[in-house]
């Protein structure tokens, strides 16, 4: 259990730098779908290295199954990562961390509509995350109703996503889950640079846009690596009420950017309202602790 959170922290860690960059690239060149679809290219190139790494300790049988759900986890991630930075758009990053917390209620809902149970003290933990991540959302200035439209379809998409992962990391025969998660991303980052290369019809990426994106794509697919590993050592509930924690973490993020002037796309209010943020992200710290003493 305990390499399950560590890894979940580190991927915590990647994933809040991440979305900083993304944002800044977003303010830059206003064009959430190129993003996507060039960081998937970019991360595409990681998946091949990974692929061939993870080929060296075991083969991946192709099953029925194991292309199924790599089809749901690319399309429900492209679906996910779209939504997510056309929120981007009017939600500054460290508020949008933390409202993917909501991927946990999502995550729960679509358990017990395939059959899978939860205790009462696990749905208290998920209780949690939503209303703190409901909480964060009043923390600033309104939120869009296009943009809660968005975070719907992000967090069901992760959600979706997630569970597709979590099946395939199961999939992979290696002897430890670092090394699974090796295979697991090489195909699902091959499969998605794959299926994004279309799109090099419509987008150019000059060298400005490259050296923009780079770092959103670098730190993303270190994040998922940890994720993986995490998802497939506790599973995907405890591990995204883990990633839950990013909230905390983003809204020091947050603070010390705007304290010393680095991120112009956080908006400024109150110190009340950063303490509302943080004890928001609290709420959700302590959801992960009531989940793993359930």
């Amino acid at each position: 259990m305990f390499a399950g959170i560590g890894a979940g922290t580190l991927s915590v860690l990647f994933i809040c730098g991440s979305y900083i960059f993304s944002r800044e690239y977003v303010r830059k060149h206003k064009d959430p779908v190129k993003l996507s679809v060039m960081s998937q290219l970019v991360m595409g190139i990681g998946g091949v290295i990974l692929l061939w790494v993870s080929s060296r300790f075991y083969t991946i049988e192709w099953t029925g199954k194991l292309c199924w759900l790599l089809a749901g986890q690319v399309i429900t991630f492209l679906m996910g990562q779209t939504a997510f930075f056309a929120m981007l758009r009017r939600v500054e990053s460290s508020r949008a961390a933390a409202l993917l917390g909501l991927k946990i209620l999502a995550i729960a809902i679509i358990a017990t509509m395939i059959g899978k149970t939860l205790s009462p003290m696990q749905w208290l933990a998920v209780f949690l995350c939503t209303v703190a991540a409901v909480g964060m959302t009043f923390s600033g200035g309104k939120i869009a109703l296009s943009s809660c439209l968005w975070l719907f379809m992000a967090v069901f998409s992760y959600a979706l996503c997630d569970m597709c992962v979590t099946e395939l990391m199961l999939l992979m025969p290696g002897k430890s889950m670092l090394i699974n998660s090796f295979g697991v991303i090489g195909i699902c980052y091959t499969a998605l640079g794959l299926a994004v290369s279309p799109a090099l019809f419509k987008y150019r990426m000059n060298r400005k846009e490259f050296i923009d994106v780079l770092p959103y794509s670098a730190l993303y697919f270190l994040s998922m690596i940890f994720l993986y590993t995490s998802f497939g050592l506790i599973g995907v509930v405890f591990g995204s009420i883990i990633q839950s924690g990013r909230g905390i973490l983003s809204v020091l993020l947050g603070i010390v950017l705007v304290h010393y002037g680095l991120d112009r796309n956080e908006r400024r209010v109150s110190p009340l309202k950063w303490v509302q943020r943080f004890v928001c992200a609290a709420v959700m710290l302590a959801a992960m602790v009531i989940y793993s003493l359930s």
